[in-house]
């Protein structure tokens, strides 16, 4: 059992910040790999696992991994404190150079995270939404015992079901809730990251959806439902083709001039089609100097996650999301989405 006592300044420097990145998702990812129990990551585990298979010796540092004893625990522990990548400093874990340890999770991280990063960043950030909307319409304590059942709160004490032992304090630093896909346990608390802004602890809670087939759509299509495996016919059968396409192109916002070359409408049919999900409650409209720009609500952000990934309804790619990268080799939490840039989080480095 892990306690993390918070005082009142704790309470009030919560903060639900950016999916922890790829990285250290990949090594959460080794633990829902060795969880054969586990029916939700049942095609995602098939499809890593052959990957594997197929790749030969070039994954070794992926085997190596899943046969750590301590499972994800250990290797990001020692993840986080290698800070010489030298040939002569090695990893407690692998018995090899702690320049290999952070390959073998670069490895783990292109086979098995990588691929779906796009719907499970949409995900996790689907759920930072809901979780600040918990927080500020039910309070802290609502938003604390919503993390999952293996965490609790009982004030002043905020206890997260663990097989380690460990009382954190943070005295007025706060704390950080980062959801994660992969994670299995029922949290895992990063103290005191070196470089965090106040020196914050980061608690790390698991978050996953109902239905993984838009998380992994690409097991065979067969045995998928017709409204899961098209999911962006769904949300124009909804709103409309148009509407579903302009709602898609605003998730990271965007002015009307912007929109309409986007979509290769007019400037008048976007406006239309911009007061219709207006209305709708889907997208919020403000001014910004002579411009107008258009971002999308958290109602509108769950419809997309639920029913749309819209990328072929205009015949373009859709810009996803990219990873709020979090590595050893580049020293921090950095985020590069729009919505990130907005407000930028805390930058969390190793130490030396």
């Amino acid at each position: 059992m892990q306690h993390i006592t918070l005082c009142a300044d704790d309470l009030a420097r919560i903060r639900i910040t950016y999916p922890i990145g790829q990285q250290v998702e990949a090594i959460f990812a080794v633990d829902a790999l060795r969880n054969t129990k586990s029916e939700f990551f049942r095609t995602w585990r098939r499809r890593v696992n052959a990957r594997i298979l197929h790749a030969g010796q070039r994954l070794d540092g992926v085997r190596r991994l899943a046969r750590v004893r301590g499972g994800s625990r250990e290797i990001l522990s020692d993840w986080l404190g290698g800070a010489d990548t030298s040939d002569t400093n090695h990893s407690g874990i692998l018995g090899v150079q702690q320049s290999q340890l952070l390959a073998a999770v670069e490895d783990m991280r292109q086979v098995a995270v990588q691929p779906y990063w796009n719907r499970i960043y949409e995900h996790l950030a689907s759920t930072q939404d809901f979780r600040r909307d918990i927080m500020c319409g039910d309070g802290i304590e609502v938003l604390l015992n919503s993390l999952g059942p293996g965490i609790r709160w009982t004030a002043p004490v905020l206890e997260i079901d663990s097989e380690s032992t460990a009382h954190l304090k943070p005295n007025g630093r706060g704390l950080l809730l980062s959801p994660s896909l992969f994670l299995q346990d029922s949290g895992a608390v990063l103290p005191s990251p070196p470089g965090i802004a106040d020196g914050s602890p980061v608690l790390i809670f698991p978050d996953r959806p109902s239905d993984q087939c838009g998380l992994f759509p690409d097991e065979g299509l067969s045995s998928v439902p017709a409204a899961a495996r098209r999911p962006q016919e769904s949300l124009a059968g909804l709103v409309g083709r148009t509407r579903a396409a302009v709602l898609h192109a605003l998730r990271d916002g965007c002015s009307n001039g912007d929109l309409a070359q986007k979509l290769g409408v007019s400037p008048a049919a976007v406006s239309q089609h911009t007061a219709t999900l207006r209305n709708a409650g889907l997208i919020s409209t403000r001014r910004s100097g002579s411009q107008v720009v258009h971002t999308v609500t958290t109602l509108g952000r769950h419809l997309l996650r639920d029913g749309s990934d819209s990328s072929e309804l205009c015949g373009q790619v859709a810009p996803g999301p990219q990873t709020a990268h979090f590595a050893p080799a580049c020293g921090g939490l950095r985020p590069r989405t729009p919505d990130a840039l907005r407000t930028p989080p805390p930058v969390i480095r190793r130490s030396a």
